[in-house]
């Protein structure tokens, strides 16, 4: 696995294209020679263009290792990172294969510098292979919840319907487009679906087993500083990087990971992300 984020993606997070150069950056640590892939997933919130999406252009630009791969882009905000891993992890398994996630999100990009949430959000790409082993590693469960009435907690207005939102801010398009049609966090929102997180977890391991090691969404350092002393009463290692990674969009639970990758052999992990459509998604891997 291998993850950039913040200080490490400036020389490329004014480029146009920045998912895909961001990706671009990840994929030479992580693509293995010699490796023929069944799948490749790749997540982001914010796309450079709906189409060609995220996974065609890496195609296209790395074809002699993707030409036969199925390619399945997840656009599903801060929760996709780990929707990508859980099944690329159920399909690896399914067809004994490798499988490629990448997670590449420019969620600082994305947002308005007239945002009052712009300085939580930075730019990243986690980026990680998932293979079948006959050893007694992967996933081993999976839970995710939608609930109703928060599904706006985080919006991006740019997609078929921006025309609208153009003409209604019309003024303004000029100047800062972004601040109408990027990326918008609802606060009262996020701290509501924030208070789901504890239940949330007792759900899923009563549903499983207890995890060694839980990582969940780094929203920013406020929130996850709050939901660190909520989970202090349960014997579990609480990944806390917020105030380092920033908040990478649907990048940020990988590179949690990756920053503690040399310490996971042997434990089980919880990934757990939260947020647009006011969703909560975890996966439990053995690793």
């Amino acid at each position: 696995m291998h993850a950039l984020f913040g200080d490490e993606t400036n020389s490329i997070s004014s480029q146009s294209k920045t998912v895909f150069h961001l990706a671009e950056q990840c994929l030479p640590f992580v693509m293995q020679p010699g490796i023929s892939y069944s799948h490749l997933f790749t997540a982001t919130s914010c796309p450079d263009s709906i189409s060609p999406s995220l996974g065609q252009s890496i195609n296209q630009n790395y074809n002699q290792s993707f030409s036969h791969t199925h390619s399945i882009d997840i656009v599903q905000g801060c929760t996709g990172g780990v929707s990508a891993m859980i099944h690329a992890s159920q399909l690896a398994e399914i067809n004994k294969s490798h499988v490629l996630v990448v997670a590449s999100d420019a969620a600082k990009k994305a947002t308005s510098v007239s945002s009052e949430v712009y300085h939580v959000f930075k730019n990243g790409v986690f980026g990680c292979n998932i293979s079948y082993t006959e050893e007694n590693t992967g996933l081993i469960y999976s839970k995710s919840c939608q609930y109703k009435d928060l599904f706006e907690v985080v919006t991006i207005r740019l997609g078929h319907d921006a025309d609208a939102v153009i003409l209604e801010n019309i003024s303004e398009m000029l100047s800062d487009p972004r601040k109408h049609l990027g990326l918008r966090l609802n606060n009262r929102l996020a701290l509501k679906l924030m208070q789901k997180a504890e239940r949330f977890y007792l759900e899923f391991i009563a549903e499983s087993v207890h995890p060694d090691i839980l990582i969940l969404h780094q929203v920013n350092v406020m929130i996850i500083n709050h939901l660190q002393t909520v989970f202090e009463k349960y014997p579990v290692e609480f990944i806390n990087i917020a105030e380092e990674s920033g908040n990478c969009g649907c990048a940020t639970t990988g590179i949690a990971l990756n920053s503690i990758k040399k310490r996971v052999s042997g434990k089980k992990v919880m990934i757990c992300s939260f947020g647009t459509g006011g969703v909560i998604i975890a996966g439990l891997w053995q690793f």
